[in-house]
């Protein structure tokens, strides 16, 4: 029995990557544990990064579900470089078909020809056929090539693709879709006949440079500060985080956040707790003021109803639980006094000291 310490700072990923297939291979089950951890917790740029690469190396490894669901969750957000990728095409059915089943980000259209790009690679009948002069193709081609995208159809959202490209771009291959679906497609673009089973439209994606939160949590968090569901469809291209301070690149003290903050508009403090990963914050509508603002007064009390704490869980639960002000006389604290930075509510979710400790007496963590 050999026993030892693993440091894997400064190794370069790809390698650290090709430790944990051997790792796996080896059934070092601590090993593996320990160096999807790794990842998770310091190289979360470089996943997003090479999210292929990664997805690719891991995806048949039983033992790595970690970073399956991490690569699963970053191509659902940024489909496009995956989708891109050489090894797109020869990806298997069942882990395409359960991608498409998902909410990807993505224009339809794209999504159409990506899955025709596979298509054409997964239908052996058509090696060799030039897919531009159709004239050459006869009823077994299309046939062949509709048998391997059957799967694939119910779930791509035809009504959401604008009748330009579903004429230019589709109509050539109607044969490899069911009739009944071209001729609903016709009907809503020609007479405007909405077909009841119509796939929901998709989410747009909120976009934001966070390493705590991704795009689905700031999709929750736009609907929580509108006042909507959690699942509310975000529209397209509509809505953006930008970044103000980063506590692990811009520093912890609170003085320097303050002086980052103010004077921004309303601000989102969002806060991931060592300890269990827990993502916590509160929204402020009434934005982080200068110090002048206060004047004489060491402690300043914002009023608004539209204030929230919240808890989006850990990235294993992804429990989601909102607590809105009940006072909104008292909902939001700002002071002078340089260990306390923010406090929401009657100190249910308090900023002080470096801002490195959280103290949260609300129901948002229970």
């Amino acid at each position: 029995m050999y026993t030892g310490i693993l440091d894997l700072k400064g190794s370069d990923c790809s390698d650290i990557l090709d430790l944990l297939v051997v790792s796996d291979e080896l059934l070092i089950e601590e090993l593996v544990t320990f160096i999807q951890d790794y990842f998770y917790e310091y190289k979360i740029d470089w996943l997003r990064q090479n999210s292929s690469k990664v997805f690719h190396t891991v995806i048949k490894l039983e033992s790595c579900k970690k970073l399956q669901e991490y690569c699963y969750e970053i191509i659902y957000e940024f489909p496009k470089p995956f989708l891109n990728s050489l090894e797109f095409p020869r990806l298997e059915k069942s882990i395409l078909l359960e991608l498409v089943k998902q909410d990807l980000i993505i224009e339809e259209i794209d999504l159409w020809n990506y899955l025709f790009k596979w298509g054409i690679v997964h239908t052996p009948e058509l090696e060799g056929k030039n897919i531009t002069d159709l004239s050459k193709w006869d009823e077994e081609d299309f046939l062949a090539l509709k048998n391997t995208l059957n799967p694939f159809i119910s779930h791509v959202r035809f009504f959401d693709i604008s009748s330009r490209d579903f004429h230019t771009i589709i109509w050539p291959f109607k044969k490899v879709l069911p009739e009944i679906l071209c001729e609903d497609v016709l009907s809503f673009h020609m007479a405007g006949n909405m077909p009841e089973n119509k796939l929901p439209s998709r989410n747009g994606i909120v976009t934001n440079d966070s390493v705590i939160i991704r795009s689905k949590h700031a999709a929750i968090l736009v609907n929580w500060a509108l006042k909507k569901d959690d699942d509310t469809k975000i529209p397209k291209n509509k809505y953006k985080f930008q970044l103000i301070h980063r506590g692990s690149n811009d520093g912890f003290s609170v003085k320097t956040m303050r002086s980052a903050c103010s004077n921004k508009g309303p601000i989102f403090l969002i806060v991931k707790i060592k300890e269990n990963g827990t993502i916590i914050g509160g929204f402020n509508p009434l934005g982080y003021k200068n110090d002048n603002y206060y004047g004489k007064n060491r402690e300043y009390f914002g009023t608004t109803n539209d204030s929230f704490i919240f808890s989006l869980g850990n990235n294993k639960d992804c429990k989601k639980i909102i607590s809105r002000v009940t006072n909104e006389f008292y909902a939001i604290c700002e002071s002078r006094y340089t260990n306390l930075a923010l406090s929401f509510g009657n100190s249910d979710l308090i900023i002080k000291g470096t801002y490195e400790k959280v103290i949260h007496g609300s129901p948002i963590l229970k």
